[in-house]
């Protein structure tokens, strides 16, 4: 018989802030057996109770045929994103054709939503027992607690990062220090054990038995899949003596419902970080306002933008998403409200309303920066702008950002991490190498670095030395280990090569300025 779930159910599991039903509610009963992308350059497969997913299509006269096309292909539903389209006059076309019209966010990808519906359907085939079946829409503690009942193991749910989710808590639980540990700290202790465990465990079709250790009991874990895709698993306590007869076979079951609850927290997840994302994205692009007011980067309030690249720019190597997610937990346990997006290829966060004083913040920020790269396995480098007390300025706070990681870049010696007013004076000088040469800023200059470069001299050294120096020959001559006369002679030489004039302060400085940005190489 084949299985199919209503679409009801599957709105239901999924959740209305990812999903919605445009047409009659009246659809909700319609059964959906499975899936399917649509190709536009290929009419739809003919699928019986069928769910086609309108990839690329907008609400408008494409998606009215598309639903006249589905319906004679045997479809209950189709499945589009409208964007900031109005659904009305296709919905009435679905609701002739007797046929659902449901809505999906923007932020949800079509592949996870494949997957969650696919998931929803094959939990509709049965599997879980009785006392497991009715919370395939409550929450995963309730799971966890309904678990270890049916089984008589201590349970806990994780997702494949091997994040404690939730777990069970039933009185008289065997337990060992293992489990605490994770409770405790949420995360899957890091044990030698357990790249084995989990490769046996992912590679398996149903659960898995591992033997107790001299540290720790044993364990009974299934895998959780949405579709044939790993994302989570169960694990039960095995002391010897606690487990049913069929807990393997109940555990299997669970671990069918447990997808459902992962996947739909997955799609909420994506959607509230897609709109987050793009709320940040406009806030640091344009200086959007509105946008920084719903994120609660409100005028007044110390602000803080920081970027975060791997060193050497190899950032491709790296899951920048997950860098975004990590940054952004370690900013709120330190630092309170933050936000974190890709952008570019490069990981950004606003810090806002930080907890210390601002000269305090940047060394703050590099033990963020150093813990993330510790969790990464990557040396990351960071340029810090700020603080700012209004959203209009974070735009170019971004781009001060942007600059100071350049300079990192260019100058490992600034650390892995500084901010802006650190190196406001390099920063300025980097400034003017982006749109000049020294040439440009001083003919003298030019002249001393051709001489040097055809004759093998080092003038631009000893010019460089005795500015540095504020014009003392005594403190050149030490500097550069010769006799004062020596650097006396050498300056008079310059004045017959060059043009030299040592009495006019301007030109000194654009000479100062075009010999640093020929020695930093920017």
């Amino acid at each position: 018989m084949e299985v199919h779930a209503s679409v009801g159910a599957i709105l239901d599991i999924i959740g209305s802030a990812t999903v919605t039903l445009a047409s009659d509610p009246a659809g909700r009963d319609l059964g959906i057996s499975h899936p399917v992308l649509h190709d536009p350059h290929d009419p739809p497969l003919t699928v019986t109770r069928g769910l086609l997913l309108a990839v690329g299509v907008r609400p408008g006269p494409g998606l009215q045929d598309l639903l006249s096309t589905a319906v004679e292909r045997g479809y209950n539903a189709v499945a589009v994103k409208a964007g900031d389209r109005s659904c009305t006059d296709a919905a009435k076309v679905a609701d002739a054709a007797g046929i659902a019209l449901m809505v999906i966010e923007d932020g949800l990808e079509w592949l996870h939503f494949e997957r969650l519906v696919a998931t929803a359907v094959e939990g509709a085939g049965g599997g879980a027992s009785p006392a497991l079946s009715s919370l395939a829409v409550g929450d995963l503690f309730s799971l966890a607690n309904a678990v270890a009942s049916a089984t008589g193991g201590a349970t806990a749910i994780e997702d494949n990062q091997r994040r404690v989710l939730a777990y069970s808590t039933l009185p008289h639980q065997p337990t060992d220090p293992e489990r605490r540990d994770g409770i405790l700290g949420r995360q899957v202790p890091d044990l030698v054990d357990n790249e084995r465990q989990y490769r046996e465990l992912y590679a398996a079709a149903g659960a898995v038995a591992f033997k107790a250790t001299d540290t720790a009991l044993g364990r009974l874990a299934c895998a959780v899949r949405a579709g044939t895709q790993p994302v989570g698993s169960i694990w039960l306590v095995d002391a010897g003596d606690n487990l049913v007869e069929d807990a393997a076979s109940l555990l299997a079951g669970a671990s069918e419902i447990a997808a459902l609850h992962l996947m739909r927290a997955r799609s909420a997840q994506d959607v509230a970080r897609q709109r987050r994302s793009d709320q940040l994205r406009a806030v640091l692009e344009r200086g959007d306002w509105a946008a920084a007011h719903h994120l609660g980067l409100l005028d007044g309030t110390q602000m803080w933008v920081l970027g975060l690249d791997a060193q050497d720019g190899q950032s491709a190597s790296l899951d920048l998403l997950r860098l975004a997610d990590v940054l952004s937990i370690e900013l709120e346990a330190r630092h309170g409200r933050s936000g974190c997006v890709v952008l570019d290829g490069r990981v950004y966060a606003v810090i806002s309303g930080t907890r210390v004083a601002a000269a305090q913040t940047p060394d703050r920020i590099r033990k963020v920066v150093r813990a993330v790269s510790g969790v990464m396995g990557a040396v990351l480098v960071g340029g810090l702008a700020g603080p700012i007390v209004s959203s209009s300025a974070l735009s170019a706070a971004r781009r001060d950002a942007d600059a100071v990681l350049s300079l990192v870049a260019l100058r490992p010696s600034l650390g892995p991490v500084a901010s802006a007013e650190e190196v406001r004076d390099e920063l300025t000088l980097h400034s003017l190498a982006r749109r000049h040469s020294p040439g440009e800023l001083s003919r003298v200059a030019e002249r001393v670095l051709a001489i040097d470069r055809e004759q093998g001299t080092s003038h631009a050294d000893l010019l460089r030395t005795w500015l540095g120096c504020l014009g003392d020959v005594r403190e050149t001559a030490e500097r550069m280990s010769v006799h004062a006369n020596t650097v006396r002679y050498r300056l008079g030489r310059l004045r017959e090569l060059v043009g030299l004039d040592l009495d006019r302060p301007d030109q000194l400085v654009l000479l100062w300025l075009g010999l640093e940005l020929a020695e930093r190489r920017w």
